[in-house]
C-alpha cells in the first residue's frame, strides 16, 4: 500500500515537472533588428513557436497588434478580422499550411509610412498567451533629382529637388573633392504622404568655370545619388547622364547669364 503511494507521488511530481518544463520552454521568437519595409512593397514579420506532436490548430490563437490597433487575428483554425484596423484590411495574412509548424508570420502588403512601429506577435494556448514584439521601420528610395535654373542680374542659380524617406544627407563637392555643403542651401519638407522634400541650391555670381558633385545618401537602403555638374561659361555647359535637363536650353541658360555678367561689368 505504501509502495502504491510513492508511486502515486512520483507520477504526480513528475507530471508537474513535464508541465512546468513545457511551460517555460513555450515562447514566441521574433527578430531581434529592427526589420525594414520600401515604401509600397510588402514584408513578412517572422514570428515562431514551439509545437508538440499533438498538434490542433483549434487550441492555438495568434495575434498581431501595432500599439492598441487589432492588425491580423487568428483563432479556432481560421481567420477572424472583425475587429481587425480598417487600415490593415486585405493586406494581411498569415502563412496558414505552416502555422502547425509553428509559423506565426504575418504578411503585410503595400507598406505605408503609416505601418512604422512595434508589432506584438502573441501566441495562446492552454498554457497562457506569450507575447513578442518587433519594430519595423519604413524607407523610400530618393527619386532622381530634378535640375532647375535660375537667373539673376549677375548670376545663376541652381536647384536639385528630390523626394524619399527617411531623412537623408546631402552633400556639395567640387572637382577636387572639397566639401561646399555650407555655402549651398538645402531645405527639407514633408509632403502629404510623409515623404521628405528635399530642395538643395547653389548660387554662382559672375563668370562660372567648375564643377560640382551633388551627393545624397539614404543610409536605411543603402542608396547614394552623385551626379557632376560642370559649368564652363562663355560656350558650354554640360550635365552628366542621369540629370534631367534640356541641354539646349541649359546652354541658353548660361549664355544669357554671361551677357548680363558683361552687362554689369
Amino acid at each position: 500500500m505504501a509502495m502504491n503511494w510513492k508511486s502515486c507521488l512520483t507520477f504526480v511530481v513528475s507530471f508537474l515537472v513535464f508541465k512546468l518544463s513545457q511551460l517555460t520552454e513555450f515562447e514566441t521568437t521574433v527578430p531581434s533588428e529592427t526589420q525594414l519595409a520600401i515604401l509600397g512593397q510588402h514584408i513578412v514579420l517572422d514570428c515562431s513557436f514551439p509545437v508538440d506532436k499533438q498538434w490542433d490548430r483549434t487550441r492555438y490563437q495568434i495575434e498581431w497588434m501595432l500599439d492598441k490597433e487589432v492588425v491580423h487575428s487568428f483563432y479556432y483554425g481560421q481567420d477572424h478580422l472583425n475587429d481587425q484596423s480598417s487600415r490593415y484590411v486585405n493586406r494581411t495574412s498569415l502563412h496558414h499550411y505552416d502555422i502547425q509548424k509553428g509559423n506565426a508570420s504575418l504578411r503585410l502588403e503595400h507598406a505605408t509610412l503609416e505601418d512604422e512601429g512595434n508589432y506584438t506577435c502573441t501566441v495562446h494556448t492552454e498554457m497562457g498567451p506569450k507575447r513578442t514584439s518587433v519594430s519595423l521601420k519604413l524607407a523610400a528610395f530618393y527619386h532622381e533629382p530634378r535640375l532647375k535654373f535660375s537667373t539673376s542680374a549677375c548670376g545663376v542659380e541652381l536647384l536639385l529637388t528630390t523626394e524619399g524617406y527617411p531623412r537623408p544627407s546631402v552633400q556639395w563637392l567640387t572637382a577636387s573633392g572639397e566639401d561646399v555643403t555650407d555655402d549651398t542651401v538645402t531645405h527639407l519638407s514633408q509632403d502629404t504622404q510623409g515623404l521628405h522634400t528635399v530642395s538643395s541650391t547653389v548660387s554662382m555670381q559672375g563668370a562660372v568655370n567648375k564643377t560640382l558633385t551633388f551627393v545624397l545618401k539614404n543610409e536605411e537602403v543603402g542608396q547614394e545619388i552623385r551626379r557632376n555638374i560642370t559649368f564652363i561659361s562663355g560656350n558650354s555647359a554640360d550635365v552628366s547622364p542621369g540629370v534631367y535637363q534640356e541641354r539646349w536650353w541649359f546652354v541658353i541658360t548660361i549664355l544669357a547669364v554671361m551677357v548680363k555678367y558683361f552687362l554689369c561689368n
